[in-house]
């Protein structure tokens, strides 16, 4: 059965309670419709449509984007993912960091951006340092501190998470940006979790770089993200693929930056295009007179509401404590699952899996025993609390009071 929500159809399978929206998102049916239309617009003149449709097209949708983040159009790319984005960014800094630089991020960050850090890192004779950061946290100054406390004279960049991917915390990042700047370092923002999660004004904000996704919270085609920044560093910036743009003419009205990040081959341009449509359908719910930003805004909360809720049933069924307060936390919430070890969380993985359960069990890091393995909600418009009743039934006893 197709889910109704926003109204708008979610085209999950009838059995899955789809708790883990904040992997790699949703998108709505009238969403892929619109898609599969742009598709078949192209096909009826590929060429006609790169070279005359398309750049309109991505400027207008850029335009879009720069109001959503209270932004201007002129510091704004679109990239493939938050990943390729910050790829980019570590590939082009070598200007800006002298060898011997070091770069702190926490020991919450994701994954792969620990590794494309690394790699940078490796090639450039940076030094790369881990912040720990409590667990739990009672307050976003804690995460400050810790920042603080690992800066050192040879510190010239911070990494830091808008909203940590294992454990879901929204980080105080308008402070985060204030200490690098208090200590003469560059700051750059992994927001894959921000757009459409949390409220967002990059002008008020100002870090050196931005990155975040569009298929998560806003739930565009996957395949579709934005890479923002100023000053020094996006005067370094240089697309991973380079291509026609690089020795294009001057353009009075195309910038260089995006004469080089429009165009890096060919590709389907849907997932970025689709933005514009993506916010109507989602915010089209809303009374007219309230408008597309406060329909967005209402969403948003709402979703924070619906999480709020299911970890407060989680907690009550696993005996755990919150791991943050509400404040730090937006439509994704984390849990320590109890009696799940590392070994065991794959086989515990999969008995969720069979349950019809898909949420993720993440090992926060090697040397954190005191939270072997979290338990990650995510909750959008279509989560329903049977869903959550579904997750429950389904904990191994073990994990449960």
């Amino acid at each position: 059965m197709t889910r109704l929500a926003l109204g708008l159809h979610w085209d999950l399978q009838p059995d899955l309670a789809f708790l883990n929206h904040g992997s790699f998102g949703l998108a709505p049916r009238e969403l892929l419709a619109w898609r599969s239309a742009l598709l078949q617009e192209i096909e009826q003149d590929p060429v006609g449509f790169v070279l005359d449709a398309y750049p309109t097209r991505l400027a207008e949708a850029r335009a879009v984007l720069a109001d959503l983040l209270h932004t201007q159009p002129a510091q704004l790319a679109f990239v493939p993912s938050t990943t390729y984005g910050l790829n980019e960014l570590f590939q082009s800094l070598q200007g800006c960091l002298p060898q011997g630089s070091e770069i702190l991020l926490s020991n919450h960050g994701y994954n792969a951006t620990t590794n494309l850090v690394a790699h940078a890192a490796a090639q450039r004779g940076w030094t790369l340092r881990r912040v720990a950061l409590p667990l739990p946290v009672d307050d976003p100054q804690q995460v400050v501190d810790a920042f603080q406390r690992a800066c050192t004279p040879a510190t010239r960049l911070l990494l830091v998470d808008h909203i940590t991917s294992p454990t879901a915390l929204v980080l105080p990042v308008a402070e985060l940006v204030q200490l690098a700047r208090d200590r003469g370092a560059w700051i750059v923002v992994d927001g894959a979790h921000g757009p459409g999660s949390v409220s967002l004004n990059l002008d008020s904000l100002q870090p050196d770089a931005y990155v975040g996704n569009l298929h998560k919270w806003l739930c565009c085609p996957r395949g579709s993200a934005f890479l923002w920044a100023q000053g020094q560093v996006l005067q370094q910036l240089r697309p991973l693929v380079i291509s026609h743009g690089a020795n294009a003419p001057p353009d009075p009205a195309v910038s260089r930056f995006h004469q080089e990040h429009d165009w890096i081959g060919t590709a389907d341009p849907s997932p970025w295009l689709a933005l514009p449509e993506a916010l109507r359908l989602l915010t089209r719910a809303a009374a007219p007179e309230a408008g597309a930003a406060a329909a967005l805004e209402g969403l948003m909360r709402a979703n924070h509401r619906t999480n709020q809720w299911a970890q407060g049933q989680l907690l009550a069924a696993t005996g755990s404590r919150p791991i943050a307060p509400p404040a730090m936390q937006a439509a994704m919430c984390a849990l320590p699952l109890r009696g799940c070890s590392r070994a065991a969380a794959p086989e515990c993985q999969r008995q969720l899996r069979r349950a019809g359960i898909q949420v993720p069990l993440i090992p926060l890091n090697a040397e954190d025993e005191e939270v072997p393995v979290l338990l990650r909600v995510s909750s959008f418009a279509y989560n329903t609390p049977a869903d959550v009743e579904r997750l429950i039934e389904a904990l191994p006893v073990e994990a449960c009071v």
